[in-house]
């Protein structure tokens, strides 16, 4: 039987269904960090949520759930800032791998882009993990280029 998805919008005070999937994200972060996989082996969900609820006036959360179980295998964040509701981020996107390949995080994408537009936000933006270049091409694809590579000292 072909596999079938449905993506559903999440509300943000059910947030923490996405906390399974949002943790193998942390995961592989860590597996390809170069220099900050200890970051990435103390990073919570609760401390990763409180940072988005602080630093935004509004998220936007789509889950990708696997039919008939209805099982999430992937979600979007989107996020509006407080310091400028002009600026939006995709905070964090995630397909658990073996559903990759599968146009799911296409739709994502194009779902987050729509939903800033109708928001009226006009700088969009993303970050990428060091170690997670790999996905460059992917966001290229709807219009996301490089802007910055920042470092930080490890202490």
């Amino acid at each position: 039987m072909k596999n079938r998805f449905e993506i559903k919008e999440i509300p943000t005070d059910d947030m923490n269904s996405v906390a399974p999937v949002w943790e193998k994200l942390n995961e592989l972060h860590h597996s390809l960090s170069y220099d900050f996989k200890e970051r990435y082996r103390t990073m919570t969900w609760e401390t990763r949520k409180k940072k988005l609820l602080e630093r935004s006036i509004e998220l936007h959360i789509e889950g990708v759930y696997n039919l008939p179980e209805n099982e999430l295998i992937g979600y979007c964040i989107c996020s509006i800032e407080k310091a400028d509701p002009k600026s939006g981020e995709i905070d964090s996107i995630y397909i658990d791998e073996a559903y990759r390949k599968s146009g799911l995080g296409r739709q994502l994408m194009n779902n987050a882009i729509a939903w800033f537009s109708v928001k009226g936000v006009e700088t969009q933006k993303l970050m990428v993990a060091c170690g997670n270049e790999q996905v460059f091409d992917f966001y290229r694809q709807f219009g996301f280029k490089p802007l910055f590579t920042g470092f930080q000292k490890i202490s």
